[in-house]
């Protein structure tokens, strides 16, 4: 899986201390992956500590592949 990212999305990653190994082990694991009114999937799944992730993925064009753009990441405790 190829992972891109929205500027808003690294900004909230530095904020709440968030690594792309984080972002990869949640969509790779996730749990939970909802439709939401903006245009994207939100996936929970876990960080590489364990704790459960939040992450806003954009959806797919028309042609779906492995590849995503995520829009933005939140610590689901937070």
């Amino acid at each position: 899986m190829r992972l891109g990212y929205h500027g808003h999305a690294y900004e909230r990653m530095t904020e709440r201390g968030i690594t792309e190994g984080d972002v990869l082990n949640a969509l790779l694991n996730y749990t939970e992956r909802l439709l939401t009114p903006k245009n994207s999937y939100r996936y929970t799944g876990p960080g590489l500590d364990g704790r459960r992730l939040k992450v806003w993925v954009k959806l797919p064009d028309t042609n779906p592949s492995d590849d995503k753009v995520v829009k933005s990441v939140a610590w689901r405790d937070a």
